[in-house]
């Protein structure tokens, strides 16, 4: 009777054995090669497998936008009252000669323009004003007008410096 327990357990054994082995190569266990006679295979439970992982990627950067350099703001133009002193009409050269002021205001760096204009005729000359103790003057300013002129003309005497301007006309009859 032990020995039928022992082929009994024996065999038990087998099967087991080989119904492991069998099972094995189902479900993906470890590798099973077929022999002749039965072996037992030890395999390592799986080892985990590495899970990759991200890596720092480089975070992109951002060149600093360039801020803007303020560009130097003009000064305001301060209106001044310009004054037509004197108009008048040369025949003889064909010019009209402008004297005025700028009130209020002395400057070095002013420049005094007069203009005559008739339809779409115009005539201009410039000259630097002249400071004096309390305004600035506007003098020796010749239009020499197109040969022929005749009629009424528009005189306007117009001052401007960085940050002053301002103009006054009349009207001019070339007798």
């Amino acid at each position: 009777m032990a020995r039928k327990t022992l082929l009994r357990a024996t065999v038990s054994s087998f099967i087991a054995l080989a119904a492991t082995v069998s099972l094995a190569g189902c479900i993906g266990g470890g590798d099973v090669t077929p022999s002749s006679s039965p072996t037992a295979t030890v395999t390592s439970p799986p080892s985990a497998t590495p899970t990759p992982t991200r890596s720092a990627s480089p975070t992109p950067t951002v060149a600093p936008t360039p801020t803007p350099t303020p560009s130097p703001t003009a000064a305001p133009i301060t209106g001044v009252s310009v004054e037509i002193l004197s108009t008048s009409y040369d025949p003889s050269a064909g010019s009209i000669s402008v004297a005025g002021i700028v009130g209020d205001l002395v400057s070095e760096t002013g420049v005094c323009i007069a203009t005559a204009t008739q339809d779409a005729a115009t005539a201009s000359a410039q000259s630097p004003g002249v400071p004096g103790p309390s305004m600035t003057y506007c003098s020796d300013l010749t239009i020499a007008l197109p040969a022929g002129a005749a009629g009424t003309w528009t005189v306007e005497l117009a001052y401007a410096d960085s940050s002053h301007s301002g103009s006054a006309s009349t009207s001019l009859v070339l007798e």
